[in-house]
């Protein structure tokens, strides 16, 4: 009998330097029907020709899809639109940056089987860094923060499935490629709403590269997220309390007793997780702001057009 269908999907834009240990681990497992599919977002370095030779070593199939550059959202679904055409049972949205475990399928069919009325599941993250810098450390740590979740996903759960039945993505809709910043969990979101049961598939994990984390720079990259939030909050039923229950200090994995003691042994770190929580709060507040107080004017300007 010919085993469930698996793509593992993923998009790319100008991640040379990370993208071969992602393909090599995919092309590393064990599980006999994988298909990987690979949206390039118009990337100007190696990143493609990495990628196909790698491909050519392998035995896997590997489809690269090459689309113009704009939003990773647009590549992202059009990676899951070619992996329902190539009707796959289920999906493992992963990002560039990431390593899968060895075995990772395997073990994941494996808890599938075991729990058929989970339509959706959260891959646990490890998140690492080769750069020694502050506030590269600060972001692995914070990250391993939120990750040390437990078991159970609930309805403020701030992280999105990532291995799930075809059938299940698609009732929730999908991810909507017009929503820029905060869109990766929507999908999650939904199907917990309309009823679904999602879990963290704690037998197996993702590696995470966090890269060079320079404080500057991760304040400009989530402020232009920050001013795309609109489009979320608007276009989510109930989408500003989504938000809000998520909200950087508002997050209960954050008081964990397991958290609270990482917060003890690592004191530095956590007084950088906490400045740089704030910093990110004012931004999203000030954004916030922006965009309330400018939306009118837009929405005059656009019927001035019609």
């Amino acid at each position: 009998m010919m085993k469930s269908k698996v793509s593992i999907v993923f998009s790319t834009y100008n991640n040379a330097a990370c993208i071969q240990e992602c393909l090599k681990s995919c092309l590393k497992q064990t599980y006999s029907n994988v298909n990987i599919i690979i949206a390039d977002d118009g990337s100007t370095d190696e990143t493609t020709l990495l990628i196909h030779k790698l491909a050519l070593q392998g035995e896997r199939q590997v489809r690269v899809l090459h689309l113009p550059h704009g939003e990773r959202g647009v590549a992202r679904v059009t990676a899951l639109n070619e992996a329902q055409r190539e009707r796959a049972d289920y999906i493992l949205i992963i990002d560039s940056d990431m390593i899968l475990e060895e075995g990772m399928i395997d073990k994941l069919m494996t808890v599938v089987q075991d729990n058929d009325e989970v339509g959706a599941f959260v891959v646990p993250e490890e998140a690492f860094t080769t750069h020694r810098n502050f506030f590269s450390k600060v972001k692995v740590f914070e990250r391993n923060i939120i990750n040390n979740a437990g078991e159970e996903v609930g309805k403020r759960s701030i992280e999105a499935a990532r291995f799930w039945k075809m059938s299940d993505y698609l009732s929730t809709g999908g991810f909507n490629a017009e929503q820029i910043s905060f869109e990766e969990i929507q999908p999650t979101l939904r199907y917990i709403e309309q009823g679904g049961k999602v879990k963290r598939a704690v037998c197996t994990r993702l590696f995470h590269d966090e890269k060079k984390v320079l404080l500057r720079e991760l304040l400009a990259k989530k402020a232009y997220y920050f001013t795309a939030m609109d489009r979320t909050l608007t276009s989510e039923n109930g989408g500003f309390r989504k938000a809000l229950e998520r909200w950087y200090f508002f997050r209960p994995v954050l008081y964990r007793k397991d958290n609270i003691k990482r917060y003890v042994s690592h004191p530095l770190l956590t007084i950088g997780m906490l400045f740089m929580y704030g910093c990110l709060s004012l931004i999203g507040v000030y954004a916030l702001i922006k965009g309330r107080i400018t939306r009118p004017t837009r929405l005059v300007q656009a019927e001035k057009i019609k």
